[in-house]
């Protein structure tokens, strides 16, 4: 966000995660030379709906003593009672929430350069603490975010070339704390708008650049669908077809904040974190490809291009986010970043 110094800030980004815990698989390892804890936890909101977390700690803290954060994760991997091991009746109840300034689940992205220089990027929920819930307190299973974000545009959403009446919001979110690496302090991200009234409100209300509060469910699911094959001879066969789906359906949000907001993001700020994201993703693809052709002793041509060779260049909002942005012809009253 803009301030008197003109620095980005990172926005609100909160996640309320509430089920049962379903299985952990956390270890201690060295990390970065420092010995640390990390791993995932599946929390189960319905039988069908099955959250993964991320967590994270160093062992140490600053002042070189074990960390409370450290002590909270052996326990959830030692203590805490999980489905798969302990049955539903006896797993642990959850909740992962955001109290008062207190910072703890995000949304955000697992982001990496495959060995062959392709940028690849998924979205992941992170967690510091994950709470057990007491007896007697009310339990109400859900997943759900709120998230301020800056808009690069909509989309109708298509399958097999027919509109579905479904919105593609597309937006960034700035991850500004406690990152060095420009590749992870802004990313994009797609939600989705599936109300009526709601498409409408954002197809007339939001504009590239502009920036909102949203607020919605978070959906990952398995589909399973079985149809019956006709074959030369026989008995028809049974196909079974296994789809994931993982979307963050967008259930309200606020009208677009006034410029002057002093929690509106800076147009030219966003802009700048842009070419910086561009320019570490493509030095990453780049030294991942060049190792990859170097272990094949072979020259792949691959070839970096410049982010800042044109000053006015800019993203296409509703090109694969997870291609690093491929540069278009785009004016400034087209893309305000």
């Amino acid at each position: 966000m803009a301030n008197d110094k003109k620095q980005l800030q990172e926005g609100i980004n909160t996640i309320h995660i509430e089920g049962i815990v379903k299985d952990i698989r956390i270890e201690e390892k060295p990390i970065s030379g420092q010995d640390a804890i990390s791993g995932e936890v599946d929390i189960q909101v319905t039988p069908e709906s099955i959250h993964t977390l991320n967590v994270f700690s160093y062992k140490l803290n600053q002042k070189k003593e074990v960390s409370g954060l450290f002590k909270t994760l052996v326990t959830i991997r030692d203590e805490y009672k999980t489905i798969d091991a302990h049955g539903i009746e006896n797993a642990d109840k959850v909740r992962v929430e955001t109290s008062g300034a207190f910072d703890n689940g995000k949304v955000g992205k697992n982001e990496y350069a495959s060995p062959d220089g392709e940028w690849k990027s998924y979205p992941r929920l992170t967690a510091k603490f994950i709470n057990r819930i007491k007896a007697g307190e009310v339990f109400e299973p859900q997943a759900k975010f709120t998230l301020e974000v800056a808009v690069a545009g909509t989309k109708e959403e298509t399958r097999n070339g027919e509109e579905t009446g479904r919105l593609i919001l597309k937006g960034y979110i700035v991850n500004y704390q406690e990152q060095k690496d420009d590749s992870k302090k802004i990313y994009p991200f797609d939600f989705m708008v599936e109300n009526p009234k709601s498409v409408s409100y954002v197809q007339d209300t939001y504009e590239k650049g502009q920036t909102v509060k949203v607020y919605g469910d978070i959906v990952n699911t398995k589909i399973v669908t079985k149809k019956f094959v006709e074959v030369g001879f026989g008995e028809p066969q049974e196909e079974i077809e296994r789809k994931e789906v993982r979307e963050y359906i967008i259930i309200g949000g606020t009208p677009p904040y006034e410029d002057d907001d002093k929690n509106a993001y800076d147009v030219g700020l966003i802009r700048e974190a842009l070419k910086k994201r561009d320019a570490a993703i493509e030095k990453k693809k780049e030294e991942k490809k060049k190792g990859n052709a170097s272990s094949q002793n072979s020259g792949s041509g691959f070839g970096k291009p410049d982010p800042f060779a044109n000053s006015d260049a800019k993203k296409d909002p509703f090109a694969d986010p997870f291609s690093a942005g491929k540069p278009i012809d785009l004016s400034d009253d087209d893309l305000p970043f």
